[in-house]
């Protein structure tokens, strides 16, 4: 079921993005890298994501049975509920800690190189990445006893609505903006200027309490690309995929000779 929501939702936005008048920038839909970001999706988001789920199955007798038996008595809807906004807020934590520490910057670098936005571009990311993800989100809901159905309801949901806010679609939804995060938000969040902001993916919620939400209208919407690598960071898989191995062992060569 949450699959088959979760493909239903990116069908939608394909053909969303295809109507010239919804557009935010005229983009083929084969536009470049487009294999890449594809394979992202298939190995980081689902296949990955798929194994992790199931090794959570094998941890969730580490925590208390009556927890368990909580939320297995618990209405469903409420249990979904809750399930996407912890599902939302791991996804939060998990975006901060990639912004906050260097090492996982480097990582998160892949995702922020994508040098136009589309439902496509919401799935590439590190491997590292997609694991640190999973693990904060749907791996710790199952941990903690959250029924299959309503972890995979609250993925389908938070997953569909991760590709609507990335999607190269030109809309204005401020109605929403005190609740939600919109596509105009988290575009901001892609503008070097502004990409410490707007953390959050489904809810708002957590970028107001934090301090990290930004608004303004004025803020400059081009480019969407890495802070200071807006021409050089590479873009195909093979590429992303050892780039902050080399970039650290770089780091440290430079500062081995700086303290020689």
């Amino acid at each position: 079921m949450d699959l088959f929501l979760f493909g239903t939702a990116l069908g939608m936005l394909m053909v969303a993005e295809r109507i010239p008048r919804l557009q935010f920038q005229s983009s083929p839909f084969f536009r470049c890298f487009f294999l890449s970001d594809l394979w992202y999706l298939a190995t980081g988001a689902i296949l990955l994501s798929l194994v992790m789920r199931t090794q959570a199955l094998s941890w969730a007798g580490i925590f208390n049975v009556s927890v368990h038996q909580t939320l297995t008595d618990a209405p469903f809807v409420l249990t979904v509920v809750l399930g996407v906004v912890l599902h939302d807020l791991g996804g939060y934590v998990s975006h901060i800690l990639l912004h906050r520490f260097n090492v996982l910057w480097a990582f998160h670098k892949v995702h922020q190189s994508s040098r136009t936005l589309d439902w496509l571009v919401t799935f590439r990311a590190h491997v590292f990445e997609h694991a640190l993800r999973h693990l904060l989100s749907p791996v710790l809901l199952i941990v903690l006893g959250f029924p299959l159905l309503a972890v995979g309801i609250a993925s389908a949901v938070t997953g569909a609505w991760a590709a609507l806010v990335h999607a190269n679609l030109d809309v204005s939804w401020r109605w929403l903006e005190p609740l939600l995060i919109t596509p105009r938000l988290h575009r901001l969040h892609h503008v070097p200027a502004t990409s410490a902001c707007n953390l959050g993916v489904f809810l708002s919620l957590w970028d107001r309490l934090n301090g990290t939400l930004e608004t303004d209208p004025t803020a400059k919407l081009q480019p969407v690309v890495v802070p200071g690598a807006i021409d050089t960071y590479p873009q195909t898989w093979p590429q992303q995929f050892v780039e902050p191995f080399v970039r650290r062992t770089l780091h440290e060569q430079e500062s081995y000779k700086a303290a020689a």
